[in-house]
């Protein structure tokens, strides 16, 4: 069995590829490569060999168990989790998928979190009436910095593992967790996504009484660090990982198409509502996948709830106070983001103590959503504007009263 070798460095993969000819799918697969650390060719070859969502799921668990028999730890944890990706969240086989992945990444990753001071901590913060998982990267020499960080809509923090033991390779103390509708406290406790992520992430930097905080937030992550940066005090500097000014802005780069989208999805949702309602309860769920995933990762029931939650995802009502220090990275070509909602969340951070802004582009590969083909160039934003940061508070240091 392989395992990852403690004395090499990570070193994040650069490049987006076709892996398959469906869009979405593409995007999935690219995911296995440049967050997972898979392999390449193997991802091309086993891509290659997906038609549908079907095919999906049966060609990505029979290459994760062929990959597992082979001793290919890395290869197989990623496999299965992206193959429970687009699995019904009843289906016997997810959560089997997730529970796989994720403890071959702690068999893969486990020197790490083993010896007199492990590199990486796994610890348990209390949260309601369950609790949420942390990674804490040490770093090698003294700090340089705390970083607290988090996903968006239903990810887990294997994804985000390589890149931020990165960072802790430039000197940052890095908390990683898991809330809400998030890896194994929605797997394991049923516990959805909410919108006060501030609740979530005080937990955290409560439980570890850090202070000075980065928070950075990634994919949803990027309205939830936000959010949460108006009402925790603990946090000094505020990331976000492609950006959510408001949902009903990132639809289209056009005002009037954007305007026009949430009409109509208005129209939808509270005027037929009851009709969506009806189909779902009379196919319960089958047929319907977007709004079944949608009412479990969200803890709602009904098509008006899910409106009143999603239209939730709005930092606007809360841009008196957001007053840290911001930094927005997306991407040109981000598939789940308005180009043009990079300008506006920086728009809307009227009251910040500073707003810088980094898109990546096609050029960069690293332009579609969360940078995927290029999460370098992102950590590497994140190190330097805190350094520049620093600097910048050496400077202010001079103004003489």
């Amino acid at each position: 069995m392989d395992k990852y070798d403690i004395s090499k460095p990570f070193v994040l993969p650069v490049g987006m590829h076709r892996l398959n000819p469906n869009e979405s799918f593409n995007f999935q697969l690219n995911r296995l490569v440049n967050f997972d650390l898979g392999d390449l060719e193997e991802v091309r070859r086993v891509g290659a060999q997906i038609k549908d969502l079907k095919s999906w799921k049966t060609v990505l668990l029979q290459a994760a168990d062929e990959e597992y028999e082979k001793g290919h730890l890395k290869s197989a944890m990623g496999f299965y989790r992206m193959a429970e990706f687009y699995m019904d969240y009843e289906d016997p086989d997810a959560l089997m998928a997730w529970k796989k992945a994720r403890k071959l990444f702690f068999q893969y990753y486990e020197d790490f979190f083993t010896g007199e001071n492990p590199i990486v901590e796994k610890w348990d913060v209390p949260y309601e009436d369950y609790s949420m998982p942390v990674l804490k990267m040490n770093p090698d020499g003294e700090s340089r910095g705390v970083i607290v960080a988090h996903g968006g809509f239903d990810s887990s923090y294997e994804e985000f593992f390589p890149q931020m033991m990165y960072l802790r390779q430039q000197g940052y103390a890095v908390y990683l967790f898991e809330g809400p509708g998030q890896g194994e406290c929605i797997r394991l406790h049923g516990a959805p996504l909410v919108i006060e992520w501030e609740k979530p992430v005080m937990a955290v930097t409560k439980y570890f009484d850090l202070t000075d905080v980065t928070l950075v937030g990634e994919s949803l992550g990027g309205f939830y660090a936000p959010r949460a940066s108006a009402f925790d005090e603990r946090v000094t500097r505020c990331v976000s990982i492609a950006q959510f000014p408001s949902l009903k802005q990132n639809f289209a780069d056009s005002p009037f198409v954007a305007g026009l989208t949430v009409v109509l999805l208005d129209i939808v949702l509270y005027g037929f509502g009851w009709l969506i309602n009806l189909i779902y309860r009379l196919k319960k769920g089958k047929g319907m996948d977007f709004f079944r995933t949608y009412y479990h990762r969200t803890g709602t029931t009904n098509a008006y709830v899910l409106a009143k939650f999603l239209w939730s995802v709005d930092l606007r009502p809360l841009a008196d106070k957001l007053t840290r220090d911001y930094l927005i990275i997306g991407g040109s070509r981000d598939t789940m983001n308005s180009r043009s909602s990079i300008g506006q969340q920086m728009y809307l951070l009227k009251n910040a103590r500073s707003i810088t802004a980094r898109e990546i582009t096609e050029k960069e590969q690293g332009a579609d959503h969360c940078n995927c083909g290029n999460q370098q160039a992102a950590m590497d934003m994140i190190d330097l504007w805190i350094e520049s940061l620093r600097r910048r508070d050496e400077t202010l240091k001079r103004i003489k009263e």
